[in-house]
């Protein structure tokens, strides 16, 4: 996977933040880091470790943007489902399942699935 590098990280990580409003603070909880680690980030890119997690963040956002008014975003995000097991969204990312959540996302938009 290509190194996500200085600008694009600080891209990435504000279009993260911005699609679920989340603070530095609440962003790093996702990552199981500080919030000095993200503003590190930002600066000097993403580790190579957490790479795949933020790519796959980058695309549930993405994939919430397409189908949802983005102001609705941040409450969906937050609110308990029966989908997740009774988690959020949030949640299940901060237990590394955001892989899985990204799939039962875009399974949820699948209209034209038997």
């Amino acid at each position: 996977m290509p190194a996500i590098v200085d600008a694009d990280a600080d891209i990435l990580l504000r279009e993260i933040a911005s699609t679920l409003r989340l603070t530095n603070t609440e962003l790093a909880r996702l990552f199981g880091v500080r919030r000095q680690a993200i503003t590190e980030w930002a600066q000097r890119g993403i580790p190579s470790a957490r790479q795949a997690k933020a790519a796959n963040l980058a695309g549930l956002c993405d994939l919430l943007r397409y189908y949802l008014r983005p102001e609705r975003i941040p409450g969906i995000a937050r609110t308990p489902a029966s989908a997740y097991g009774g988690l959020t969204m949030l949640e299940l990312i901060e237990r590394d399942r955001h892989e899985e959540l990204r799939e039962l996302t875009r399974r949820s938009f699948d209209w034209n699935r038997s």
